[in-house]
C-alpha cells in the first residue's frame, strides 16, 4: 500500500493513492478521508475443479488421518520397519528414487511416474493397506501444500480415493465410470460447475489417483475382469492397486505400465527391536526373553510367525497388560510350528482388548466392559456370517441375512403390522360407535381405507424399488427439505429409461384407474386434492429421501444408521400423513360427518405405515438385532460393541461398513482352515488324476465320517454320478453326462406370497376371522403355487445333457442345443441363470463370447453379454465332476 501525505500531515489530509496488489482479504477497510482513487486489483477466480478438488483433498484428509490414528498407523517413538522391493518402470524422474523404499520417496516417486500406476504387493498381513492409507494422507497433504503455494490446475498433486474393489462389477461397469459414480454419491456437495459435474471434470483431467485395495478379496473371474479393466483405461486415469502376491500374479495379467512395490518380511532384529522399544518397562525383562529367541532361532516358528507386520501387533497388543508374560511365546512344546504361534496370537488378542477394569469403590456404577468369552461369540458369529456370504464387509442393514434373523424377523414383522391394523381398527370402531352417525355404513368402508393405504404405500416403495434398483434396500442419505432440487437431479441420474418407465407402470396405472373411478362418486375439489396429496407429493418426497446412501465410503456406519432413522421418521411423519389426508378428503364435510374423515384418515395412516415404516431398512434392523441378541449371537448394543471394537483395533472402518482388521483373523473366527506349511519333514504328496469313472458308481462313506447337514449339501453338491437318473463318462478324451430331469419353477412363489400376505393383511383388517369363505383369498395363493409345481412335476422329464471336451462345449435342454468352440470362447464361470429377462432362482455355467460369434437360441442368452450353458444348482457352486472337467478341457478359460 502507498500513502503519499502533503507538508502537513495532521491537519489536512492530501491526496491519497492506495493501490492493493493480488490481495486475498475478504474486507478492505479505508479510515479517514479518501482523495484520489482506490485502486484493489484481486487475483483472478479460481477454476471450479480447482475449488472441488481442494475441498475432495480436505475431506480425504481429515477422514485418513483419523483412520490411520485409530490403525495406531502415526508416528510412533519406535516405527516397525518395513522394508520394500521397488521395480520402477524405466524413467529419467525415477532414477534418483530407486533406491528408496521409504514413504515420502514412495509417494514423491509415483507423482513422477508415467503412466501413473503403481501395484502394491506382498503377503497376508505384511502392511499393504498400512501403506495405502499412509499413501493416501501423504498425497492429500502435498495436494494441499500445492494449493497454498499457488499451484493450480493439472500441475497439482491428483487427490487419492481410497476404494474398496468389493464395490466395482468390473465385467458390466468401466473403470471410470465407477469412479465418477463413487464421486457423485460420495460427495454430493461438490462446488457445481456450469455445464458439467466436477466428478466427471476431476476423473477426466486426471486430478484423482484411485487407491484401490482388496483384489486379493476378489473371487478370480472377478479379479481378472479388473486387471483387464485397468489395462483398458486411459493413460491419464493413474491408480494404485493392492494384493496379495500370489493372488496376483496367479492371475497371468499384469497391470500394462505399471511399476510395483512389494513388501518385504520383517527381519527378527527389526522384530526384537520394535517389541523392546514399545514394551512397558515392567516388561523389558520378558521381551528379552522374546528377543533372544528370535536371534537365537532365526529360522524357528517365532522368528517365523513374526515376519509380518500384523502378528507383530497382535503380540504387542496380546501382551499389552500388565499381567500378561511374553516369554511364554518361547515354549516350543506349545507352539511348535508357526501356525500354532499365529492361532495363539489370535486367540489371544480378543481377551487383551476385552480385559476387565478394575472396580471404582468411590463409583457407585462403575464404567462395564464387554465380557471376552461372549465376545468372542460374538466376534465369531459375524466372522462366519461374512464367510458364509464370502465377502469381508459387515454392513448392519444386512444383519437380516444372517439364517437365525431371516428366520425370525419375517413372521416378526408380519405380525407387528398385523398387531398395527387391529389396534387402530378398535380405535376406530369405537369411535364411530361413539361418536359416528350410525346412518352411515362406514363399517363397510373402514377395511378399505388400511387396505387401500396399504395398497398406496406398496404402490410408492415398489416405483422406489424399480427406480432406485435394489440399493432401495440399503440406507438412505439425510433428507435436507432446503435441498430437494439436489436430491431430485442424483435421483435422476441413478435411474435409466427401463426403471423409469417400470417405475411409473408401477405407480401411474393403478393410480389412473383409482381417480378415474372415484371422480365421479366425489367432488372434482376433492379429486383434485386427493391426487396432489395422495400421489403427487408423496412420490416427490419419496424421491427426495430414498435415494440410496453410499454404503462403502460414506462418513461412519452410525452416521448411516442415524440418516436412515431420520429418513424412517420422515416418512412416518411427512409421507404416510399426506396419504391418509389424501384419503380423507373424500370423505364430503359438508354433510356433518367429521368423525368419518378422520377415521379414514387414521386407517388409511395406518396402511402406509404398515409398509414405508414397518419394512424400511431401520425397523428390519431393529427386529433383526433383537431377535439375535435374544439368542445371545450379538448384543443388545451391538453398535456400540462394533465401536469399541474398533477402538481396540480388531475392526475397521471403511466408510460406512466394518472390516476385521486383517482377512486373516475373520478366517481364522470363522473356522477356515489355512493350508499347512510344508516342511522338509513332512514334502507335500504329489497331485494325482482324478479317477476315470463311466456309469454311476456306489460310493461307501467312511465309517466314522459325520453325516453333512442340508446347508452343507447345498453348498457342496455331489458329483452328478451319484445322482439318480444320471449317466457320466468321464474320461481323458471327453466329459459326456446326460439324464433327464423334472423342471420345477421357483420363481413364481415371491409373487404368490406377495399376494398371500395381501390377502392375509386384508382379512386381519376385515376382523372375519371365523368364516371359510373369508380364508379363500388367503389359501388360494399358496395352493395356486402349488398347483404349478405339481403340474410341472407331472409334465415329461426334460432331457439334459452335456459333453465337454478339447473342442469345445455342447450342451442340451429338451428340444434347445447350444454349441461353444473353445476358440470363440473367451471365459466359462457360474452365474444365475436368466432365461428371457426372467430369474430361474437357479445357477449354472455361462460362457463370454468373442466379438462376432454365432450366438446360440435365445433360451440360452443370459444377462450382460453371457450365455447359457446348463442350469446345475440353486447355489453358485458347482457339482466338482463338471468343475473338474472344465479346468481340464477348457485351456484355462474356467473362473471357479
Amino acid at each position: 500500500m502507498d500513502n503519499q501525505r502533503g507538508p502537513d500531515d495532521w491537519q489536512s489530509p492530501s491526496e491519497v493513492h492506495n493501490v492493493v496488489q493480488d490481495s486475498t482479504v475478504e474486507y478492505l477497510i479505508q479510515v479517514g478521508h479518501v482523495h484520489g482513487t482506490l485502486v484493489v486489483n484481486l487475483p483472478p477466480g479460481r477454476d471450479p475443479t480447482d475449488t472441488a478438488a481442494e475441498e475432495l483433498a480436505r475431506a480425504v484428509r481429515a477422514r485418513w488421518s483419523a483412520e490411520a490414528a485409530a490403525w495406531e498407523l502415526g508416528d510412533t517413538d519406535a516405527p516397525l520397519a518395513v522394508r520394500w522391493l521397488a521395480r520402477w518402470t524405466p524413467s529419467v524422474d525415477t532414477q534418483a528414487a530407486v533406491r528408496s523404499d521409504r514413504l515420502g520417496d514412495v509417494v514423491d516417486t509415483l507423482c513422477r511416474l508415467d503412466p501413473r500406476r503403481l501395484v502394491v504387493l506382498g503377503g497376508p498381513g505384511s502392511g499393504k493397506t498400512t501403506l495405502l492409507a499412509m499413501t493416501v494422507v501423504r498425497l492429500a497433504e502435498r495436494h494441499l501444500g500445492d494449493v497454498t503455494r499457488g499451484v493450480r490446475g493439472d500441475r497439482t498433486t491428483p487427490v487419492p480415493l481410497l476404494l474398496s474393489l468389493e464395490s466395482w462389477d468390473a465385467e458390466t461397469v468401466a473403470f471410470r465410470d465407477w469412479l465418477v459414480g463413487r464421486l457423485q454419491e460420495d460427495h454430493p456437495g461438490l462446488p457445481l460447475m456450469a455445464g458439467d459435474h466436477p466428478a466427471r471434470r476431476l476423473v477426466r483431467d486426471g486430478r484423482v489417483l484411485a487407491v484401490l485395495d482388496g483384489l486379493d478379496e476378489l473371487p478370480g473371474h472377478r479379479r481378472a475382469a479388473v486387471v483387464r479393466q485397468l489395462n483398458s483405461a486411459p493413460r491419464e486415469a493413474g491408480f494404485v492397486l493392492a494384493s496379495r502376491t500370489d493372488e496376483y500374479r496367479a492371475l497371468g495379467l499384469r497391470v500394462a505400465g505399471a511399476s510395483d512395490i512389494e513388501a518385504l518380511p520383517v527381519t527378527p532384529r527389526d522384530a526384537a527391536r520394535h517389541l523392546l522399544l514399545t514394551s512397558p518397562d515392567a516388561q523389558h525383562e520378558r521381551w528379552g526373553q522374546v528377543a533372544e529367541d528370535l536371534a537365537d532361532h532365526p529360522d524357528g516358528p517365532l522368528a517365523r510367525a513374526l515376519t509380518t507386520p500384523l502378528m507383530i501387533w497382535l503380540a504387542r497388543r496380546a501382551y499389552s497388560g500388565p499381567y500378561t508374560d511374553p516369554a511364554s511365546l518361547t515354549a516350543r512344546t506349545r507352539l511348535p510350528t508357526r501356525e500354532a504361534v499365529e492361532n495363539h496370537l489370535m486367540d489371544a488378542v480378543i481377551p487383551a482388548a476385552f480385559a476387565p477394569l478394575a472396580h471404582d469403590t468411590e463409583r457407585l456404577h462403575a464404567p462395564g466392559r464387554w465380557n471376552a468369552v461372549r465376545a468372542r461369540g460374538w466376534l465369531t458369529f459375524l466372522a462366519r456370517e461374512l464367510d458364509r456370504r464370502r465377502t469381508a464387509e459387515f454392513s448392519w442393514w444386512r444383519l437380516i441375512r444372517a439364517r437365525e434373523a431371516r428366520f425370525l424377523a419375517v413372521p416378526t414383522l408380519f405380525a407387528v403390522s398385523v398387531a398395527l391394523a387391529e389396534s387402530v381398527l378398535a380405535v376406530t370402531g369405537w369411535a364411530q360407535d361413539t361418536y359416528g352417525d350410525s346412518v352411515l355404513p362406514v363399517r363397510l368402508l373402514e377395511h378399505t381405507y388400511v387396505f387401500g393405504g396399504f395398497v398406496q404405500g406398496m404402490g410408492l416403495m415398489m416405483a422406489t424399488l424399480f427406480w432406485f434398483g435394489d440399493r432401495f434396500w440399503e440406507p438412505r442419505r439425510r433428507a435436507n427439505p432446503f435441498k430437494a432440487g439436489a436430491a431430485l437431479r442424483a435421483a435422476s441420474r441413478a435411474v435409466s429409461a427401463r426403471r423409469a418407465l417400470t417405475a411409473a407402470a408401477v405407480l401411474v396405472v393403478p393410480t389412473v384407474l383409482l381417480l378415474l373411478l372415484r371422480q365421479s362418486a366425489y367432488h372434482a375439489d376433492a379429486f383434485l386434492a386427493e391426487t396432489l396429496l395422495d400421489f403427487v407429493l408423496p412420490a416427490l418426497v419419496m424421491a427426495v429421501i430414498a435415494a440410496p446412501s453410499d454404503a462403502v465410503d460414506a462418513a461412519t456406519p452410525d452416521d448411516l444408521l442415524a440418516d436412515e432413522r431420520r429418513t424412517a421418521l420422515i416418512t412416518l411423519c411427512v409421507v404416510a400423513p399426506l396419504i391418509g389426508l389424501g384419503t380423507g378428503v373424500n370423505v364430503p364435510l359438508s354433510e356433518g360427518r367429521p368423525m368419518s374423515v378422520w377415521t379414514a384418515s387414521v386407517e388409511s395412516f395406518t396402511g402406509a405405515v404398515m409398509v414405508l415404516v414397518v419394512l424400511s431398512p431401520w425397523f428390519v434392523w431393529v427386529v433383526s438385532k433383537a431377535w439375535l441378541a435374544v439368542l445371545g449371537r450379538v448384543p443388545w448394543s451391538l453398535m456400540e460393541f462394533l465401536r469399541d471394537a474398533y477402538r481396540q483395533g480388531l475392526l475397521q472402518r471403511y466408510g460406512g461398513v466394518y472390516r476385521f482388521r486383517h482377512l486373516r483373523l475373520q478366517e481364522h473366527l470363522a473356522g477356515r482352515v489355512r493350508p499347512v506349511e510344508p516342511t522338509s519333514a513332512a514334502p507335500a504328496a504329489p497331485r494325482q488324476q482324478p479317477l476315470l469313472v463311466t456309469g454311476p458308481q456306489p460310493q461307501r462313506p467312511p465309517a466314522a465320517a459325520p453325516s453333512p447337514s442340508f446347508s452343507d449339501m447345498l453348498d457342496n453338491p455331489p458329483p452328478m454320478r451319484e445322482l439318480r437318473g444320471y449317466t457320466v463318462t468321464f474320461t481323458e478324451q471327453a466329459y459326456v453326462m446326460t439324464g433327464r430331469d423334472r423342471r420345477l419353477p421357483l420363481g413364481h412363489w415371491v409373487w404368490c406370497g406377495m399376494f398371500m400376505i395381501v390377502a392375509l393383511l386384508r382379512l386381519a383388517a376385515s376382523g372375519n376371522w371365523d368364516t371359510l369363505t373369508s380364508w379363500i383369498g388367503v389359501l388360494f395363493w399358496p395352493v395356486f403355487a402349488l398347483l404349478i409345481n405339481i403340474v410341472a412335476f407331472l409334465l415329461p422329464r426334460t432331457t439334459l445333457e452335456l459333453r465337454v471336451d478339447a473342442q469345445g462345449i455342447t450342451s442340451r435342454m429338451g428340444r434347445h442345443r447350444a454349441v461353444y468352440a473353445w476358440h470363440d470362447v473367451l471365459a466359462v464361470r457360474v452365474r444365475q441363470v436368466h432365461v428371457r429377462g426372467r430369474n430361474q432362482r437357479v445357477h449354472g455355467p455361462h460362457v463370454r463370447l468373442r466379438p462376432g460369434a454365432p450366438e446360440p437360441k435365445r433360451v440360452f442368452h443370459g444377462r450382460d453379454g453371457w450365455y447359457l450353458v446348463l442350469p446345475m444348482h440353486v447355489r453358485p457352486v458347482l457339482p466338482p465332476d463338471v468343475a473338474e472337467a472344465f479346468v481340464r478341457f477348457s485351456g484355462g478359460r474356467w473362473q471357479g
